[in-house]
C-alpha cells in the first residue's frame, strides 16, 4: 500500500479555561507516489495542524497515518528519525530547520550527513545541482543563513529538504509573506523538480491561483473538515 495516507483522523486541541477546538475533524487523504495535491483553506481551517500530524510533529487523537504500508500513528522520535529520509517538510518559519550561525553549506550537509551515506563528492555535487535548480548564487555557500533575504532562506529550506531526495515533501505555506519575484522562483522550483524527480508534493497555501498552476489535485479544507476534493482534467503545463 504506496502513498503517505491519512484516515479518518481528529485532532482536538484543549483551550484556556477548560474550551477546546477540534482543529481536524475525520479527515481522510492519500498521497500518491510522484503525485502533486495542494491543500488549500484559510487561517485556522486546520492545514498546518494537518501537515504536522502527517510528518510526525504530533499524534493525531483518534484515526491513523500510513507511510507506504506502515502506520505511523504511534511512532516515537526514534521511528521517524529512521524514516526521515522518506518523508520531509518544509515550513514557512525556517527558524525551526535552519541554523541561523552555520553557512548555506554546512546547513545543507548537515541533512545529508545524518540521513544518506553519500560520500563528500557526491554531498558536493548534490548541493551545487540544488543551488543551480533555485537559482542560489554558489557564492552564497560559505554565507551565514542568518544573511540571506527572506527569500534565500526559504529557497535553502527547500533545497535540505530536497537534498536527501525524500519521497514525500509536505510544504506548509512555503510561498506565504514572499515578494512576486521570490514567490515565482519557489514556485518554478517545484514545478522544475516535481517533474525531474520521483517525488510527490503536499503544497498547503491559501493562494487558490498557485494552487491551480502546481498541482493536479486540489483540496480544500473549511473548519478542520474537507470539503471539496478538485481533479485537473489536463496534465500541468499542457
Amino acid at each position: 500500500m504506496e502513498g503517505l495516507i491519512a484516515e479518518h483522523i481528529s485532532k482536538t486541541y484543549l483551550e484556556s479555561h477548560g474550551l477546546s477546538f477540534e482543529a481536524l475533524k475525520n479527515i481522510s487523504i492519500k498521497l500518491e507516489p510522484g503525485s502533486f495535491t495542494c491543500l488549500v483553506g484559510e487561517s485556522g481551517s486546520g492545514k498546518s495542524t494537518l501537515a504536522r500530524l502527517l510528518v510526525g510533529l504530533e499524534h493525531p487523537d483518534t484515526g491513523k497515518i500510513f507511510l507506504d504500508g506502515e502506520d505511523t500513528t504511534n511512532w516515537n522520535a526514534e521511528d521517524w528519525r529512521k524514516h526521515r529520509r522518506k518523508i520531509q517538510a518544509v515550513f514557512q518559519d525556517t527558524g525551526g530547520t535552519l541554523n541561523p550561525m552555520l553557512s548555506v553549506r554546512r546547513n545543507v550537509e548537515e541533512a545529508m550527513i545524518n540521513l544518506t551515506d553519500m560520500t563528500r563528492k557526491q554531498r558536493r555535487e548534490r548541493i551545487g545541482e540544488l543551488m543551480e535548480l533555485t537559482h542560489m548564487d554558489s557564492r552564497l555557500l560559505n554565507v551565514p543563513a542568518r544573511q540571506l533575504s527572506g527569500g534565500e532562506q526559504r529557497r535553502l529550506s527547500l533545497i535540505r529538504a530536497m537534498s536527501i531526495y525524500p519521497r514525500y515533501l509536505v510544504l506548509d505555506e512555503v510561498l506565504s509573506g514572499l515578494d512576486f519575484i521570490s514567490a515565482e522562483a519557489v514556485m518554478t522550483v517545484l514545478e522544475q523538480y516535481h517533474k525531474e524527480f520521483e517525488c510527490a508534493f503536499l503544497l498547503i497555501t491559501h493562494d487558490i491561483d498557485s494552487a491551480y498552476r502546481l498541482s493536479d489535485t486540489i483540496l480544500t479544507i473549511q473548519c478542520g473538515q474537507i470539503i471539496r476534493v478538485g481533479i485537473k482534467n489536463t496534465k500541468k503545463g499542457s
